[in-house]
């Protein structure tokens, strides 16, 4: 006892220890993976945007040889004109010939008020001239598709005197022209220069031959797939600070293009569900170390009690056996009236009985039952007479109640017998000098109720919690071993049934045996 009480404090302090040791060191390999994973994703990071950087500059230089590139839209325009005033001796357009004019409708360049001379040349030769010169496309449409030298100041003018101006395209024109930077302020082609939108697309502009203006747009997450960076990593440009769990780089050469990485860890809940796990198994074994304790103390307890009790009836036993051996032996040599001894036997075997019974109580705790047909009136009355004596030395009333007709029951008739007299003996030590007990008996549904009724003090509530374990007893200071009710509970549930107890203090106790006809353990018998 003294052992185990000194060995669960170490037991649970060396799980503790082991458990926090372990646990340290999980948070540790934590820390060393998150730290790797973090340098990781920061050459990731710096590879991945120099990747993005050269797959935007080979999709520019493939654009600029006049290739096809899936998911980027280019369109080219004419440079924006500067003006300039007319040189001295140059003819107005409206005075030249309709042969001139119509040659200029080919005409890429600009007059020298800015405006481009193939517009001018349409608006001079009138509604009936031809629309078009030795170019297959339209005027208006080289207008409207951005192909002339012309300002976004001088847009709206020209597409109404050319009459396109309700085309739904002469908007979206006009705004690129304004955002078009002039064309000797861009680099010639493949060179571009670029810039990142916040809507995820990149747009460039570059120059080429002949003053034209080359554009394109390009979505962020067609630029990604041409760089191979993996979408799981990388996030859409974004304005927010870099964090300490994810890193922005931007790519060279592209304002704006801000790439968002984040480490590769292992999830966070594998390593919470590993620390949980830790300490769930350390509580775990310190409860099972303090669940084995209480136990050992448990069973230490009732071990010290069932030695107490041996010793308690071995001396019990010796103060009538020694006055039966007395008493013999003077009524042997001849000495003593009969009568007088012959009761002092008797009175003395009677002391003998009840500790006898507790003997044989203890002994038969683990025999199994024997079920045979049974009577539990006849039961009932048995055990009455047998404690009939009992109750006449404390001038008990003893009565017996059948209620209504009872069912032909199949129990181990000793082991039910035992139990009522422990229930009978208990009411008649535990109730009032010259108090009553009642015993009844009657139907309960399929089975049978048997009550055992006193009018003593009743039971408190701890009492009435651990008065059916073994070897435990009430406070009380009557004479007894604490077995009786635990061989009553025992007895219920080899038949199936239950004991029940309905008690408050200062009012007595009603204690009740409900037991079914046939028990279940019978049934199961007869089935297999």
């Amino acid at each position: 006892m003294r052992l185990s009480a000194a060995l669960v404090p170490g037991v649970a302090l060396s799980l503790l220890g082991v458990a926090a040791l372990a646990d340290r060191a999980l948070v540790g390999r934590a820390a060393a993976l998150r730290s790797n994973a973090t340098l990781r994703m920061e050459e990731d990071a710096r590879l991945a945007a120099e990747s993005v950087a050269l797959a935007l500059s080979r999709l520019e230089r493939e654009l600029s040889e006049g290739r096809d590139v899936e998911g980027l839209r280019a369109e080219r325009l004419a440079a924006r004109p500067d003006r300039a005033t007319a040189p001295a001796g140059q003819r107005p357009y409206a005075e030249r010939s309709r042969a001139e004019l119509i040659a200029l409708l080919s005409s890429e360049g600009v007059t020298p008020n800015g405006l481009p001379e193939a517009a001018v040349a349409r608006i001079a030769l009138g509604p009936g001239a031809p629309v078009s010169g030795p170019v297959a496309e339209s005027v208006e449409e080289r207008l409207l598709s951005g192909s002339l030298p012309v300002g976004a100041a001088d847009l709206a003018f020209l597409a109404r005197e050319l009459g396109v101006d309700r085309d739904t395209r002469l908007t979206g024109l006009e705004a690129r022209l304004r955002r078009a930077p002039a064309a000797r302020d861009l680099p010639r082609a493949p060179g571009f220069t670029r810039t990142a939108h916040p809507d995820g697309r990149v747009e460039g502009w570059a120059s080429r031959s002949r003053g034209e203006t080359l554009r394109y747009e390009l979505p962020v997450s067609s630029l990604l797939a041409a760089a191979a960076v993996e979408r799981g990593s990388v996030a859409e440009p974004t304005g927010s600070e870099p964090g300490e769990l994810f890193r922005i780089v931007e790519v060279p050469d592209v304002p704006g293009l801000r790439l968002r990485f984040e480490p590769r860890l292992e999830p966070a809940f594998q390593l919470t569900a590993l620390r949980t796990l830790l300490w769930v198994s350390a509580i775990l074994g310190i409860v099972a170390v303090g669940g084995f304790a209480r136990a050992r103390a448990r069973e230490e307890r009732a071990l010290a009690r069932e030695r107490a009790f041996l010793a308690s009836i071995t001396h019990e036993l010796r103060t009538p056996l020694a006055a039966l051996r007395a008493l013999g032996e003077t009524l042997a040599s001849g000495r003593g009236e009969p009568v007088e001894y012959g009761a002092l036997v008797a009175r003395e075997t009677e002391r003998l009985e009840p500790l006898l019974e507790q003997v044989l109580t203890l002994s038969r705790l683990d025999e199994a039952p024997r079920f045979g047909a049974a009577d539990p009136e006849r039961l009932l009355r048995s055990a009455v007479e047998l404690v009939a004596s009992r109750a006449r030395r404390r001038d008990a009333r003893l009565d017996v109640r059948v209620d209504g007709r009872l069912p032909e029951c199949r129990w181990d008739g000793d082991a039910v017998r035992r139990a009522l007299l422990n229930l009978l003996d208990n009411a008649i030590t535990h109730g009032r000098q010259g108090g009553h007990v009642e015993a009844r008996v009657g139907g309960e549904g399929a089975g049978v109720r048997l009550s055992v009724r006193d009018d003593g003090p009743g039971l408190g509530g701890i009492d009435r919690r651990r008065i059916f374990g073994r070897f435990e007893r009430g406070t009380t200071d009557a004479p007894g071993t604490g077995l009786g009710l635990y061989l009553v509970d025992q007895v219920a549930r080899a038949h199936g049934g239950r004991v029940e107890l309905a008690t408050s203090e200062g009012s007595g106790c009603t204690f009740s045996l409900v037991l079914p006809a046939s028990p279940p353990a019978l049934d199961a018998q007869a089935r297999t």
